[in-house]
């Protein structure tokens, strides 16, 4: 399967132009099991900015259908972009506000929130990640986890744990810490991250979605790279 990441340019496309990119997937033997897009750092769901915390509601919205017409189960959500002007309660609520606002858009398509912990200065702890979920109280509200930018913040097997039945997409790749001198993400199996529990976690709390892979392609040759994850997410796989 592939995750579909939207730009501005893409959620233009009509659903005649959306269906098409479903068809073509399928010509390939691909399923679109989700959706993501950068939007959410520019538009800021907790924006104090009015203007843009409603385009960032109206591009959940659109997103949410766009994910029903071709298919796709998830639409990841950064929840938040901490800023220094507002204090933490209030990114909370506006957070809260702008998320809630777009479940009723997720109920009629039939599509997950999946709600992803990120490096945005919000939500860095298990317990209150899971918090903020369950104060929606609504199936539609999920986790989509981050392997690896849970692991210079923490452990992500605790992670997964703690969130359980939350988890409703996973998105894995590997980050590497030197001292605080160097720290980065990279392909899998080339970091930290201790995957055998990664995987013993995810199996323990019943997961069997997709683990999707998030990293940056080779710059010589992406096609490589996607070969090179695929060999490594096979081994991961077969981790126990």
């Amino acid at each position: 399967g592939v995750e579909l990441n939207l730009d501005e340019e893409l959620l233009k496309l009509n659903r005649e132009g959306r269906r098409d990119i479903a068809s073509k997937a399928e010509s390939l033997g691909l399923e679109l099991p989700s959706l993501c897009t950068g939007l959410f750092w520019k538009y800021n769901l907790a924006s104090p900015d009015e203007s843009v915390r409603r385009r960032g509601i109206e591009i959940l919205k659109t997103a949410c259908q766009f994910a029903s017409d071709i298919g796709a189960k998830v639409v990841l959500v950064v929840p938040a972009v901490a800023v220094p002007d507002l204090s933490y309660q209030e990114t909370w609520e506006l957070s809260r506000r702008s998320i809630t606002e777009a479940i009723p858009a997720a109920e009629e398509h039939d599509v997950y929130l999946g709600i992803e912990n990120v490096w945005n200065k919000f939500l860095y702890s298990p317990l209150e990640f899971r918090r903020f979920i369950e104060e929606f109280n609504h199936p539609n509200v999920r986790a989509y986890f981050d392997v690896g930018n849970t692991q210079f913040l923490g452990f992500p097997h605790q992670w997964i744990r703690h969130l359980s039945n939350l988890i409703v997409s996973v998105h894995v790749k590997d980050f590497r810490a030197i001292g605080w001198s160097s720290i980065r993400f990279g392909p899998l199996l080339t970091g930290d991250v201790q995957w055998p529990l990664v995987m013993k976690a995810l199996r323990e709390v019943g997961y069997d979605g997709y683990l999707t892979v998030e990293v940056s392609p080779y710059p010589g040759d992406p096609v490589k790279s996607a070969i090179d994850n695929k060999t490594a997410l096979d081994i991961i796989f077969k981790m126990t």
